[in-house]
């Protein structure tokens, strides 16, 4: 019988007949983990991880971490002298020069359009060349994805972070993306391809470091089209879980969007995904969890979809209603029970913990 949180989760996916069912909220902003434990008069550490963990196993949930992938393939370095009161500059050596980028402070790398690298048809050139670099820095990511099952040990599993070949990892905003598609396509393919493969160089290491979990991720309808979809991201997912699959581990997707359509139209049973997630409601997506679980293929194991404000913002007659219909939707399919993205911050400590007990509560009640 599994005994540890990662096992657990593992037997699940693989084999979710007669098992018990997996609860993994999606990571839980630190603060409200940090809350979480003091509401309940449990310590609180520095250290973030560890607090999840300690979360976890008072609240018996089983917990999933998400170490970097598309960090290690363009590791920008700070250039402290060219920065001002605005801006910071960033820079990346790469066999062309270097590549540098800019944005402002205190905004996320690819949020904000102007710090995004990819803004020319030159840029494709300095990303491929980045890309090239991966297997020089091989001792470094091995030694990164070995520290991350360390110090999770058996207490938890790891999703690798998605690789997004059609966002170029991130490097480039999500306007220039269609710009580009139209404009430069060629370019932008070549970009794509030279991610894939510095992304399965770092996928090798990660599995052979015991991540759990490969994973892509791509944008929902709100954002993006049916055809753009497949001629985009539904190829790289599908080269990524085969690719996966082939060495005997799982695949993970991820997309927090509107996805109704496309499960309607059978395109996410053609992933091959091992766990699809997060067939998020409205506002966050457009499913109806109890109608796209039906349609979704019965071995693929479904995860969310807890409505992120209500558990913000509702109160425990408002979630506890979600959970009820959370589980009335998903009985006799395999899923993980979890929330439509990452906890949103501000969820007070009350909501999170009287989300994850009674869901488990709720579910032993229900003979599951």
């Amino acid at each position: 019988m599994s005994t540890t949180p990662r096992n657990r989760f593992l037997s699940y996916v693989r084999n979710p007949l007669g098992q018990r069912p997996i609860v993994s909220p999606f990571l839980p902003n630190p603060a409200t983990i940090r809350a979480s434990l003091l509401k309940l008069g449990l310590p609180v550490s520095d250290d973030p991880v560890q607090n999840e963990i300690h979360l976890s196993q008072e609240l018996d949930y089983e917990p999933m971490f998400m170490p970097d992938l598309t960090g290690l393939i363009f590791p920008w370095q700070k250039v402290q002298s060219r920065a001002d009161g605005s801006y910071e500059t960033y820079i990346l050596e790469t066999s062309l020069g270097t590549w540098s980028r800019r944005f402002r402070r205190g905004d996320a790398l690819w949020d904000e359009q102007s710090g995004c690298p990819v803004q020319t048809l030159k840029d494709h050139d300095f990303f491929v060349a980045a890309c090239q670099l991966v297997e020089a820095r091989e001792q470094e990511i091995r030694a990164y994805y070995r520290n991350w099952r360390q110090q999770i040990g058996e207490q938890g599993v790891l999703v690798l972070g998605h690789p997004h070949p059609s966002w170029l990892g991130y490097q480039i905003s999500p306007q220039q993306i269609f710009y580009h598609w139209q404009d430069y396509r060629e370019a932008f393919i070549r970009s794509m391809e030279a991610l894939f493969e510095a992304s399965l160089f770092v996928m090798a290491i990660a599995l052979e470091e015991g991540v759990d979990f490969m994973s892509d991720s791509s944008y929902g309808l709100e954002m993006t089209s049916l055809r753009l979809f497949r001629q985009m991201d539904l190829p790289y997912i599908q080269r990524f879980s085969r690719w996966t699959h082939d060495r005997g581990g799982l695949f993970w997707y991820h997309n927090c969007g509107h996805t109704r359509a496309l499960i309607e139209n059978g395109d996410f049973n053609q992933l091959g995904a091992d766990v699809i997630e997060t067939i998020a409601p409205p506002p966050e997506g457009d499913n109806d969890l109890a109608e796209s679980r039906r349609r979704l293929d019965k071995k693929i194991c479904s995860k969310g979809n807890m409505n992120l404000q209500i558990l913000r913002d509702g109160d425990k007659e408002s979630i506890l209603h979600n959970v009820r219909a959370m589980v009335d939707a998903v009985k006799g399919y395999p899923h993980i029970f979890s929330t439509a993205d990452a906890v949103l911050p501000g969820t007070p400590a009350e909501n999170f913990i009287f989300f994850v007990t009674k869901l488990r509560k709720l579910l032993h009640e229900r003979g599951n």
